[in-house]
């Protein structure tokens, strides 16, 4: 895919990550590989997609679960190394 990137959003909470999930899936074409519970209340999840279709939905994403969350962090990878891209679509490689 061109201009391939990765985001991550985090929040505190299934809900908050479920309605950002809802939000972002409704608004753009991004695919969502995985939602994973990180530990100590925190629920993330992954999407890959071209550039400015992950900014916008991590945007989205984000904003929808502030709504639910004091605690949500986003990030976006323009162009991840191998590392990062595999992390995107299995974030349980993380480890617990």
């Amino acid at each position: 895919m061109r201009n391939m990137a990765a985001g991550f959003v985090e929040a505190e909470g299934y809900t908050a990550i479920f309605d950002a999930v809802d939000a972002m899936v409704k608004a753009t074409e991004v695919e969502v590989t995985r939602v994973v519970r990180l530990g100590g209340g925190i629920v993330a999840v992954a999407l890959r997609g071209d550039l400015a279709t992950v900014e916008e939905a991590v945007d989205i994403g984000e904003e929808t679960a502030k709504a639910k969350s004091r605690k949500v962090r986003s990030i976006v990878f323009a162009s991840p190394c191998d590392a990062v891209s595999a992390l995107a679509v299995d974030p349980r490689l993380v480890g617990n």
